[in-house]
């Protein structure tokens, strides 16, 4: 890199790559713990919300690794900017949106759960 080159546009979407591929392995992380809520031991969890948070989770996770997938190739098959930069947006507000309704959904679950 020389002294005239600009950081932000030699990678424009540098962090939004590493937020997504942060968040795919919170994700993945996260439907773990859950799994390994399953399994029997401990509170007994309620099946249906379990699958809720599963969902939500699982949602998260895909958007946030088909995001990171999109950044990736970006230099590949370019895009408008303003389309990607619209994009990760909107990737950014699902992708956080269902992470947060699925570990809201899990630590309200849980706590019932445990507080009977």
């Amino acid at each position: 890199m020389t002294d005239g080159d600009d950081p932000i546009e030699a990678a424009p979407f540098a962090r939004a790559y590493d937020f997504f591929k942060h968040l795919t392995g919170v994700a993945l992380v996260s439907i773990g713990g859950v799994f390994a809520f399953l399994d029997g031991e401990g509170p007994k969890l309620d099946m249906r919300r379990m699958i809720i948070v599963l969902a939500c989770l699982g949602i998260a996770g895909a958007i946030s690794l088909l995001m990171a997938s999109a950044l990736a190739t970006h230099e590949v098959k370019p895009v408008p900017r303003d389309k990607m930069a619209r994009n990760v947006r909107l990737g950014l507000v699902a992708a956080t949106f269902f992470l947060a309704a699925g570990l809201g959904a899990f630590i309200q679950t849980f706590s019932s759960a445990n507080l009977k």
